[in-house]
């Protein structure tokens, strides 16, 4: 049996379209906050404004909402080290068409004196439910609402609080 060689172009098409509709959304938003926390890190607000979406906003564990702008002042309060220790791991996403729901965790460390002068560690661990919206062929994050805070001082839980 003679097979047309147009056969196998649509069989590799098909393959290949598989794949890419396949791919693990898990992976594919990592890399999206990867690049948001090494912009947020070097304050390259090009780089923090090409992941962000227009009409982005930020909910609080407290129920305030700030935007874009209201997010990098709190960076900028935030002690250097805590930035550069940071990591966010994402822990489910799901795409639905040009939109994605994120949850996300947030990890930071960082030294600093203690009320009694000594150095200790603080920790915070931050869980957000994230919405994406496609725009374009771009990934951009459009909200995150924070779920769950930790704080930690010398490994100990000292404040807690979920919604």
């Amino acid at each position: 049996m003679r097979v047309s060689p147009w056969f196998g172009a649509i069989v590799a098409v098909a393959i290949a379209s598989s794949a890419a509709a396949q791919e693990d959304p898990k992976a594919l938003f990592q890399a999206r906050y990867d690049t948001f926390r090494t912009a947020m890190a070097a304050q390259d607000q090009a780089g923090v404004s090409a992941i962000l979406a227009p009409g982005y906003t930020m909910t609080d564990i407290q129920g305030e909402v700030r935007d874009a702008a209201g997010v990098a002042t709190l960076m900028q309060r935030m002690p250097g080290s805590m930035g550069r220790d940071a990591k966010t791991t994402v822990l489910d996403a799901t795409v639905t068409g040009d939109s994605a729901a994120v949850k996300q965790q947030l990890a930071a460390k960082a030294t600093r004196p203690g009320p009694d002068g000594n150095e200790m560690t603080m920790e915070f661990e931050v869980t957000s439910n994230d919405t994406w919206v496609k725009n374009g062929d771009t990934w951009q994050l459009k909200a995150s609402i924070q779920k769950d805070l930790i704080v930690k001082r010398n490994g100990e839980v000292f404040f807690k609080q979920s919604n």
